[in-house]
């Protein structure tokens, strides 16, 4: 299985309305805990993302600002080469998620799955 990444307008009366991305792959779902969740992840002081260990993440409204900043400490980690080039598409898929979702204020969400 794998984890995705997809965004999306709360609406007031309960609706979800999907936003378009271009990708929404997020990793493998042992990423879980060997990514997001890891030891390294809880070093660096990661709140949100390591969550993913045990559960889907969903992000909202002013609290994807701290998910962006997680994203971006992540990126600045991934090694050079092939496997960091697979690393920095998929966080580059939630950035883009994130951003769109920002687009919306406190309607706008991301969800990894």
């Amino acid at each position: 299985m794998t984890l995705s990444v997809s965004a999306y307008i709360r609406h007031p009366d309960g609706r979800r309305e999907s936003i378009h991305l271009p990708s929404d792959l997020a990793g493998l779902e042992d990423n879980r805990t060997t990514f997001y969740g890891s030891e390294r992840s809880v070093r660096l002081g990661l709140k949100l993302l390591p969550q993913l260990r045990d559960s889907d993440l969903t992000v909202c409204g002013a609290e994807l600002s701290n998910l962006l900043a997680e994203v971006a400490i992540l990126s600045e980690l991934v090694p050079p080469g092939i496997e960091g080039d697979y690393w920095r598409f998929r966080l580059n898929n939630i950035k883009v998620a994130i951003e769109r979702a920002s687009e919306h204020g406190d309607a706008g969400c991301v969800w990894i799955a």
